[in-house]
């Protein structure tokens, strides 16, 4: 095995648990969706997916992971009250696209590794 295929596997062996860190994060902002803190945890964990998932092979969850990372950080930059919507209206428009993105992670975290 050559060395980019080792940290392939050893990414595609951490999927489960970035899945669970991102449902946990979610699980934590969808109960306080005010609560700034936690969109900015969220927004670390998407943006890291979005760079590092297609970097070892994982297009589709990189593809997944971009948009909500611009989302996010799109809402963070912006603090015109008037012009931001609520905080709870954002996490209801990224209710679709964050559980995708972890069912994504769950279910190549139970396969095999992309071609690469």
């Amino acid at each position: 095995m050559d060395k980019l295929e080792e940290l392939r596997l050893r990414y595609l062996h951490s999927l489960p648990q970035k899945a669970a860190d991102v449902r946990a994060q979610w699980q934590r902002l969808r109960d306080r969706p005010d609560e700034r803190a936690l969109l900015v945890e969220l927004h670390q964990q998407v943006h890291r997916l979005s760079g590092s998932a297609p970097a070892y092979g994982f297009e589709a969850i990189g593809a997944l992971a971009r948009p909500i990372d611009q989302r996010l950080a799109e809402w963070l930059r912006n603090d015109d009250p008037e012009i931001r919507i609520a905080a709870t209206a954002l996490v209801a428009a990224l209710a679709g696209p964050v559980d995708a993105l972890v069912d994504a992670l769950d279910r190549a975290g139970e396969s095999e590794l992309p071609p690469g």
